[in-house]
């Protein structure tokens, strides 16, 4: 029944700086794409971390480990995008990460 909770496609992105004659350009390229589920925070939620000074809207759940750094990595789901404002915790065997929608 695991297939029916991880039922998002999203994908992972690395942050990619070139230089130019006109300075620096920052693309995004896509990495991996998995099997997830993007879930929104609850007003409360929201409130709570509004108070430790961080905006986030949702958590993004993964079945098995993933490690990145939230400097370089954000998430695409659909048409919306995801930045992670928290290092991935572990529950379990998934991984949950905090993201706020860009």
């Amino acid at each position: 029944m695991r297939t029916n909770l991880f039922k998002d496609r999203i994908q992972i992105q690395s942050r990619t700086v070139s230089e130019g004659a006109m300075g620096q350009t920052l693309t995004w390229a896509p990495v991996q794409t998995r099997y997830g589920r993007v879930i929104p925070l609850s007003a409360r939620a929201r409130i709570e971390y509004q108070q430790l000074n961080t905006s986030v809207t949702h958590k993004i759940m993964f079945e098995k480990g993933i490690t990145l750094n939230l400097a370089d990595y954000r998430f695409k789901c659909l048409d919306k995008t995801y930045e992670p404002t928290e290092p991935p915790i572990t529950l379990e065997d998934n991984s949950v990460i905090i993201c706020s929608e860009v």
